[in-house]
């Protein structure tokens, strides 16, 4: 018997994971995988420009009031 060797899909790229749970089970020289349906949308996203996420080059402002007072600090 040789070594199992199983690569999940990676998902749409939207953070979740494949809503089909594929799997490839032979070692098809590819690092990352992506089923047919996942694929589609992740190369949809890629190449339409009003659906990739836009570039975040500023500095990211913390929520709430900055004067209210945070853990840690004395009453």
């Amino acid at each position: 018997m040789g070594d199992t060797w199983v690569q999940e899909c990676a998902g749409r790229g939207d953070g979740d994971r494949c809503p089909y749970g594929a799997v490839v089970t032979i070692d098809a020289g590819i690092l990352v995988y992506r089923c047919d349906d996942c694929r589609e949308h992740w190369e949809f996203d890629e190449t339409e420009p009003g659906r990739r996420a836009g570039a975040d080059d500023g500095v990211t402002r913390p929520l709430g009031d900055p004067r209210e007072a945070g853990p840690g600090t004395a009453a």
